[in-house]
């Protein structure tokens, strides 16, 4: 796959959309439920990769499937009346705990085995979210815990763009490997159009671009997903979908493209992703209930 897949991969912490202000953060009754994702690529067979269980209007887990059938491991969502409080792998002993102020979120608090492994904090302009910073506590849990890329309520494609960020503090302190990761975020209306982050004088720009249907992940305040791929929840709160994605980091732009087929609703139930000049495709198709 092209090179782009690994500096995408930080990018996913990111994009949050709007939140009208009669609505509170971490409330998602979306008008149609997700059931089913599956997924396939160039070199891969269509397979089912989540199932979303709800109780009423709100989802009580997911769970996960390997390429092979077989279940991985499930999400569980706890709440406090409708909005998110927290969500657990028990399988891997990892937890993440939010906490608002007002209509806002103002922090989420990533715990593995016990011990709290991440934090992020969020400010925000005139109703929307403009800053988020990240701190990563403790390295030991990275590359083997589910959560572990979204203490967040979302991932982001920005995080995977300043990849080569963090890449540089861990080798500067293997053993404590403390981040601090910091984004900024621009709007055009409803959707977020750039995100930089910056991490010990290292700095990731990603442009973002959009059509005008509708984004079934809108409001998802929630950790990990594999569903979108590498444009993670550039998604999660922005209103629509995303077309394109540029990602620029030591003055080299890596693009991905996005498109999609929508049902009646203008809700998509398939988005392929493409990288220009490379043959390469992973498709994800959405069942909804």
């Amino acid at each position: 796959m092209k090179s782009f897949r690994p500096v995408a991969m930080l990018l996913a912490l990111l994009v949050v959309a709007s939140v009208p202000s009669c609505t509170k953060e971490g409330v998602y009754t979306p008008k149609e439920k997700i059931k089913r994702v599956y997924v396939s690529s160039t070199s891969t067979e269509k397979y089912l990769t989540q199932s979303w269980n709800w109780d009423g209007k709100l989802l009580s887990s997911i769970d996960h499937y390997s390429a092979s059938g077989s279940l991985s491991w499930t999400e569980d969502f706890t709440y406090d009346g409708k909005r998110l409080a927290r969500v657990d792998d028990f399988i891997g002993s990892e937890s993440t705990f939010y906490e608002y102020d007002g209509k806002y979120l103002k922090n989420a608090n990533y715990y593995y085995r016990g011990e709290l492994a991440a934090t992020s904090s969020y400010e925000y302009s005139k109703g929307k979210m403009s800053k988020m910073t990240i701190t990563n506590y403790d390295s030991k849990s990275r590359g083997t815990g589910h959560l572990e890329s979204s203490y967040l309520p979302f991932q982001t494609e920005v995080v995977k763009a300043c990849n080569k960020c963090l890449t540089k503090l861990q080798s500067k302190s293997p053993e404590k490997a403390l981040e601090i990761v910091n984004y900024q975020f621009t709007w055009d209306g409803n959707n977020v159009s750039k995100v930089v982050a910056t991490a010990d004088g290292e700095m990731a720009t990603v442009s973002l671009y959009y059509d005008s249907k509708n984004n079934p992940l809108k409001r998802f305040h929630d950790l990990y997903s594999d569903v979108d791929s590498d444009m993670g929840p550039v998604a999660f709160l922005s209103k629509n979908n995303v077309t394109k994605m540029i990602a620029n980091y030591d003055g080299e732009n890596d693009v991905v493209e996005y498109t999609y087929l929508y049902n009646g609703d203008d809700y998509p139930v398939m988005q392929i992703e493409k990288y220009p000049g490379d043959d390469y495709q992973y498709v994800v198709y959405y069942d909804y209930e």
